[in-house]
């Protein structure tokens, strides 16, 4: 089973025929074409980004003589964009206005936007309330005494 994202296009009311289901999984053909692929998906700063990075790839193992240290970048740039390349286009689509109005797990798109249309055509249900839950009051920076002290990474926090 994959995750799917749906999108909404901006100003429309979820579901709409315009949406955009993207899976959250492995890009085959970003592996084999990065440039390629972030083109035909209008990831034009990614393109560009990505283009550099096999020019200078393509150099190195041509004129530097350093064939081991191109492929290896070259490899890497194939693997960061089949990997990330469908997170980066689904934050491209949030930053032009649309919205993330589902995740369905299923095996293929059209069957996400099915189950997307059937959960948002449905009446809403009420949330069930969760027993047994502790209350987490926000955290704050610093140390000021008082409250419980932990830390997240180097930097101290305090639940107060």
């Amino acid at each position: 089973m994959t995750a799917y994202l749906v999108l909404a296009s901006p100003g429309a009311e979820a579901p709409d025929e315009r949406s955009e289901v993207i899976a959250d999984s492995f890009a085959p053909w970003a592996f084999f074409a990065p440039v390629i692929w972030l083109l035909f998906n209008r990831l034009w700063l990614e393109a560009i980004a990505a283009a550099l990075v096999l020019i200078s790839a393509i150099l190195l193992t041509g004129d530097a003589g350093q064939l081991v240290l191109g492929m290896a970048i070259s490899l890497a740039l194939s693997l960061i964009t089949a990997l990330e390349g469908r997170n980066w286009r689904a934050s491209a689509l949030q930053r032009r206005g649309w919205r993330l109005v589902d995740v369905v797990e299923t095996d293929d798109p059209d069957t996400a936007f099915d189950i997307h249309t059937a959960r948002a055509l449905s009446p809403a249900k009420p949330l069930a309330p969760v027993q047994g839950r502790p209350i987490m009051r926000p955290l704050k920076l610093g140390r000021s005494g008082g409250g419980e002290a932990s830390s997240i990474g180097m930097v101290p926090v305090e639940r107060n």
